[in-house]
C-alpha cells in the first residue's frame, strides 16, 4: 500500500549494477576546469564543424526461475529450463555535435521498442545548446545533469529522474531521464596555492519528471502491483454496492457507469496534482572548488521526491466507518447462532449477568420496546428483558474486540463505499556537502545530504519525515594484473521515528516511513571488482550489493570481449535475493513466495562507431 516505500531504496542500489571497471567519474567531476574558463571548450578559430557517432546493439535475456512446472523447486532436466521466460531488445543511439567559435550544440537520439511504443518523447534523449561568454557558460535544453562526488552512486543528484523499466544493466547516466532545464555556470580563473577550480552553478527546470517503472514483465515492482490490486478491489466493492442498488431500482445506467469506471481505472487517477506544472519546478545552486588538495562542494536543491507517497487517510477512515456501521447487524445475527451463544456466554456471560442484575431494578414498572411490542416490565418478564438489554449493552461495548477476534467475518456486510487512496509527490529540499581527495593509493569520495520535507515534526503519516543520507567510499588499482576495486557505502537515517511508531495514532502501521522491523536506518555496501585481459580487449567484472538491515543481496557478473574495432560481445548475469518485506529488493522477489529470489543470464552485442 505504501507506494514507493521499498522502491525508493532500490533506485540508489541498482544504480551501480554492472558499472564500468573503474567506475569512471562523470563529466561534471571537479577539476574539469583546471586550465581556466569555459573558453577552453570551444575552438578559438576555424570553421564550425558537425560530427556524429553512435552505438547499436541487441541482447537477449532468460529469467532463470528456481521452480519447475507444478510448483516444485529446482531444475532436474532441460525441459524445466525451457519454461524460463525470455526477453529481447535492440537499440540504436546517435550522438550529433555541432561546434562553433563560442557555442556548441549536442543532440542524442535513442531508438528502441520501449521508447518508440511507450515514450516517443524520449526518442530525442538529450538536446543541449551552450553559449560561452568568457568565464560564463549558459546552456538550455533537455539535459542530464550530475551533482555529487559519489562514483555512480549519489544522494545529491536530484534533478533527473530514473528509468527502472529495465534497471539491471544500464549505466548510471543511461538510466537517468533528461529534463528540460536551464543552467548557468561561472568558472573562476583564479588559482592560488590553496584555493583553485572555483565553480558556481545554478539550475532551474519548469517541471518535474517522475521515476519510471515497468508495468508488465519480470520487473514490475511489488508495491505498485499491490497498490493497483488494492484499489481495484475497492472499486469492485463500490461497484457491487451500486449494482445491488441498480438491480433493485432497474437503474441500468448506473450499472454501465460502474463497469466503465472499473475497466477504465488507471493509477494516474490517484494523483492529486499534475506534475507537469510550475508547482513542480526545480531549482538549485552548487559551489565547488579545490581547497588545499581537497575537492569540496556545497549544494542546495528545491523540488520534490521523484516517487510518490500514498495518502491512505480517507481510505482507512471510510473502511473503519463501514465496518463500524456493519458490526451491530452482524452481532445480532451471530448472537442467534449456536456458535454465537457459546462464544458470548464463555467470554461475556459473567459481565452480562452483572449488568442484567443492575438493569432489573431500573426497568421495573417501565414500559419498554421488546420483541417489536411495547411491554410493561413486571416480575414475570423482568429477568428476560433485563438480560436482553444487558446483552445488547455488553456486546456493543465490546463490539470492536469481538470484530477483531474474527468471529463476525462471515456475517459482516459492508454497505458503505470506500474512498480511494491518493498519491502525492512530497516537497523536498536538500542541503548537501561533498568532498573528494586522494589518501595514499585510495581515491576517496564523500557525499552528505540533509533532506528537508514539509513534515518537520514527523507527525504527518502521509508525508516523508526529514532524513539524512550519505555516500562514502574509494577505488584503487591493486598490484595484481590490472585489478581495480571500488567500494562504497550508502546510508540513510529517518528522523522522528517515535512519531512513526505512535501506537495511539489511528493510522499506526500505515505511515509512509513505517518499518515493521522498527529499523529506520538503511546501510548498503557496494563492491565492484574488475580486471582487463588480452591487451584490454577482454574485461571481467562483478558488482555485489549487500544491505545490512534486511540481509538482502545481489550479485551481477559480466564479461565483455572486444572482438574487432567497435564490435563487443557481452555475457552477463544476475542474482537477487530478498525475503524481508522492508527490503529494497523485495519489490522484485516478492512474486517468488517460496525462495524470494530472481536470477537471469544475458547475451548481447554492441557496435560503436
Amino acid at each position: 500500500m505504501k507506494l514507493g516505500k521499498k522502491i525508493l531504496g532500490t533506485a540508489s542500489a541498482i544504480a551501480v549494477l554492472a558499472a564500468g571497471s573503474a567506475l569512471a567519474q562523470e563529466a561534471d567531476d571537479f577539476g574539469a576546469f583546471d586550465e581556466g574558463g569555459f573558453g577552453d571548450f570551444a575552438e578559438e578559430s576555424g570553421e564550425p564543424a558537425l560530427t556524429f557517432n553512435g552505438e547499436a546493439g541487441a541482447s537477449g535475456r532468460a529469467w532463470i526461475r528456481n521452480e519447475r512446472k507444478g510448483g516444485e523447486s529446482g531444475y532436474q532436466k532441460p525441459y524445466d529450463i525451457s519454461h524460463s521466460p525470455t526477453e529481447a531488445n535492440a537499440y540504436l543511439k546517435l550522438d550529433l555535435n555541432y561546434s562553433a567559435n563560442s557555442s556548441d550544440l549536442n543532440g542524442k537520439l535513442k531508438f528502441d521498442a520501449s521508447t518508440i511504443q511507450d515514450h516517443p518523447e524520449d526518442i530525442l534523449e538529450e538536446f543541449t545548446a551552450r553559449g560561452y561568454f568568457g568565464n560564463w557558460q549558459v546552456e538550455a535544453g533537455k539535459i542530464k545533469n550530475v551533482w555529487g562526488k559519489g562514483d555512480k552512486l549519489h544522494v545529491l543528484d536530484n534533478f533527473n529522474a530514473n528509468d527502472y523499466t529495465d534497471f539491471v544493466f544500464p549505466d548510471y547516466i543511461d538510466r537517468r531521464l533528461a529534463e528540460p532545464m536551464a543552467k548557468i555556470s561561472y568558472a573562476s580563473t583564479y588559482s592560488g596555492d590553496y584555493l583553485s577550480n572555483i565553480k558556481l552553478e545554478g539550475i532551474w527546470t519548469p517541471m518535474m519528471t517522475a521515476d519510471r517503472f515497468a508495468e508488465d514483465g519480470e520487473l514490475v515492482p511489488y508495491t505498485m502491483s499491490n497498490l493497483t490490486n488494492t484499489v481495484t478491489g475497492i472499486l469492485k466493492h463500490n461497484y457491487s454496492l451500486g449494482l445491488k442498488n441498480a438491480l433493485s431500482s432497474s437503474d441500468y445506467d448506473s450499472m454501465l457507469d460502474g463497469i466503465m469506471e472499473l475497466s477504465g481505472f488507471s493509477q494516474d487517477d490517484l494523483y492529486e496534482d499534475n506534475i507537469k506544472t510550475l508547482k513542480y519546478g526545480q531549482a538549485g545552486a552548487r559551489l565547488t572548488g579545490t581547497l588545499a588538495g581537497v575537492d569540496l562542494g556545497f549544494s542546495y536543491y528545491y523540488g520534490h521526491y521523484k516517487q510518490p507517497s500514498a495518502n491512505l487517510g480517507a481510505y482507512i477512515d471510510s473502511v473503519t466507518a463501514g465496518i463500524t456501521n456493519a458490526i451491530p447487524e452482524a452481532l445480532t445475527t451471530y448472537a442467534k447462532t449456536d456458535d454465537g451463544q457459546t462464544y458470548i456466554t464463555t467470554n461475556y456471560g459473567a459481565e452480562i449477568q452483572t449488568t442484567a442484575t443492575a438493569l432489573a431494578g431500573k426497568l421495573m414498572g417501565q414500559t419498554v420496546e421488546y420483541n417489536g411490542s411495547n411491554v410493561t416490565v413486571d416480575e414475570s418478564n423482568v429477568t428476560e428483558i433485563a438480560k436482553a438489554a444487558a446483552t445488547k449493552e455488553v456486546l456493543t461495548k465490546h463490539s470492536k474486540e469481538i470484530y477483531a477476534a474474527g468471529v463476525l467475518d462471515k456475517y459482516i456486510t459492508v454497505t458503505d463505499e470506500y474512498d480511494l487512496p491518493s498519491l502525492n509527490y512530497d516537497q523536498l529540499q536538500v542541503f548537501g556537502l561533498e568532498a573528494a581527495f586522494v589518501l595514499w593509493k585510495f581515491n576517496t569520495r564523500w557525499e552528505f545530504a540533509y533532506n528537508l520535507t514539509e513534515d518537520i515534526a514527523g507527525d504527518n503519516p502521509w508525508v516523508r519525515n526529514n532524513s539524512i543520507a550519505w555516500v562514502g567510499g574509494f577505488d584503487m588499482d591493486l598490484p595484481i594484473h590490472n585489478l581495480n576495486i571500488n567500494i562504497q557505502e550508502q546510508g540513510k537515517y529517518v528522523l522522528h521515528k517515535d512519531k512513526i511508531e505512535d501506537e495511539d495514532s489511528p493510522y499506526y502501521g500505515h505511515d509512509v516511513d513505517f518499518n515493521s522491523d522498527g529499523k529506520y536506518t538503511q546501510n548498503q555496501l557496494v563492491v565492484n571488482i574488475s580486471d582487463k585481459w588480452l591487451n584490454e580487449k577482454l574485461t571481467t567484472e562483478c558488482t555485489t550489493i549487500y544491505v545490512f538491515e534486511t540481509k538482502e543481496w545481489c550479485v551481477t557478473p559480466k564479461i565483455s570481449y572486444n572482438v574487432v574495432d567497435g564490435l563487443t560481445f557481452i555475457l552477463s548475469g544476475g542474482y537477487i535475493y530478498s525475503d524481508n518485506e522492508n527490503g529494497q529488493f523485495y519489490n522484485f522477489t516478492a512474486s517468488d513466495q517460496e525462495n524470494h529470489n530472481k536470477a537471469f543470464v544475458q547475451l548481447g552485442a554492441k557496435y560503436q562507431f
